[in-house]
């Protein structure tokens, strides 16, 4: 009897507890970190691009994009971008800061750390050339959601006492297919659908100097998410040079990996 109490009490957590679980690959991913907003007038050209980059070839075995919405343009432009956030705007400032700027500005491409400022250019150029590094990271992701939490587990393996000494892990929340309608600003009357839209933005995390590193980090989920359009992504950057050692991205929803 004190068994069929038990399961029952479990029963609900077993029944909505699912595990989903990647390992970064054999071969570099580069990262994409847009730097965006919906009330900059030559965002919608940079976000259509970067959506349309499978069709030439780039797709997501060999990049992961991350859509950060910067807020220092709210209520200059008219418009206040409601994805946006001081994170994100963080952010950028620390990639500019890594690769010796001093000005921020949108839309800003940077591939693995480093700033692209021809982006139709050489954003497709860059992105072949770290798919043929060697990864000096190996990351192993594996998210688990109960009561309404996703608890991320990491497993993280560096290569080089330079990058052991320097690299901190990240992780984002990114959805795809957001519709948004812009009323005021550069972009008046344009309708949005955004892609790897950054929701949430975790880290640094520290990483052990021996190379090896576990870490577990718990996120709510929030109910304006589709969780079939979420993503997890983990990245390690080391932050002396910039370079984004490897990236992985993972599927959550409602179809196990």
């Amino acid at each position: 009897m004190k068994m069929l109490i038990i399961i029952s009490l479990l029963l609900p957590t077993l029944l909505f507890a699912q595990t989903w679980q990647t390992e970064s690959g054999q071969h570099q991913l580069a990262v994409l970190e847009l730097f965006t907003s919906e009330g900059c007038g030559l965002c919608p050209a940079a976000e259509r691009w970067v959506h349309n980059l499978p069709k030439q070839g780039i797709t997501d075995e060999q990049l992961i994009v991350l859509g950060f919405h910067i807020d220092y343009l709210n209520d200059k432009k008219g418009w206040v971008d409601r994805f946006a956030s001081p994170d994100f705007s963080d952010r950028q400032r620390q990639q500019a800061q890594i690769n010796l700027y001093k000005t921020v500005y949108t839309p800003e491409f940077v591939v693995s750390g480093e700033v692209i400022h021809n982006w139709k250019k050489h954003v497709k150029e860059v992105v072949h050339a770290v798919n043929g590094f060697e990864p000096e990271a190996k990351i192993g992701l594996t998210v688990q959601e109960k009561n309404k939490e996703w608890i991320i587990d990491s497993h993280i393996t560096v290569q080089g006492k330079e990058n052991r000494q320097y690299s901190k892990l990240y992780l984002a929340v990114t959805e795809n297919d957001i519709i948004s309608k812009v009323s005021g600003g550069d972009n008046a009357g344009a309708t949005f659908n955004h892609q790897n839209l950054v929701r949430k933005w975790l880290g640094p995390f520290s990483l052990h100097e021996n190379g090896e590193t576990d870490l577990s980090t718990t996120i709510q989920v929030d109910d304006e998410w589709d969780k079939n359009k979420i993503k997890i992504v983990a990245l390690v950057q080391n932050l002396n040079d910039g370079f984004v050692l490897q990236g992985v991205a993972l599927n959550v929803g409602d179809e196990k990996n």
